[in-house]
């Protein structure tokens, strides 16, 4: 096996062994946004190509997406957002994961609704990167259209995930 079959096997790996950190994983204090940047980047770096930067967070603040920072540190339903931001901006712009968030936040608080995406999103890639032809687990407790747009989004950003993989390997 060659070097870079060997580390596209290992980025492959991690990608197939992902979780997202739950929220009460995530620190319960507030971070400057270098601090926080780096919370987020090494969360996703087995899943995103670029890693977040200063410009990105702002624009992502400034259209609303990720809560601003108090007092110039971000808290954990800041890192919340921007983990997910990061999960699904290969596939979807700013303004529909904009969207999402405001659809969320109708119906569940940030902690159901950011660990029920970490589920889903953990599932939706297990089933693109160990392809068996079943179905994802459902882990809703009652099926909404918050739950079915959930299961749509992160199984398109998990197989767009898969083929990009599999195409740059």
């Amino acid at each position: 096996m060659s070097n870079t079959e060997r580390k596209n096997a290992v980025e492959l790996s991690a990608v197939k062994d992902f979780h997202l950190p739950r929220y009460d994983e995530l620190p319960n204090f507030g971070l400057y946004l270098e601090q926080a940047l780096k919370v987020i980047n090494e969360a996703l770096s087995p899943i995103i190509s670029e890693p977040i930067t200063k410009p990105m967070m702002n624009n992502y603040v400034k259209h609303g997406v990720v809560p601003a920072a108090q007092q110039k540190r971000y808290y954990r339903d800041s890192l919340c957002y921007a983990l997910v931001m990061g999960a699904l901006k290969p596939v979807f712009t700013v303004e529909q994961v904009g969207e999402f968030f405001c659809i969320q936040r109708e119906t569940y608080p940030i902690q159901v609704a950011y660990d029920f995406f970490c589920v889903e999103y953990e599932n939706a890639l297990h089933a693109a990167f160990n392809f068996t032809g079943e179905a994802l687990p459902s882990v809703e407790t009652i099926r909404t259209d918050q739950t079915i747009l959930v299961r749509a989004m992160v199984l398109a950003a998990a197989n767009a995930l898969f083929v990009t993989k599999t195409l740059t390997a």
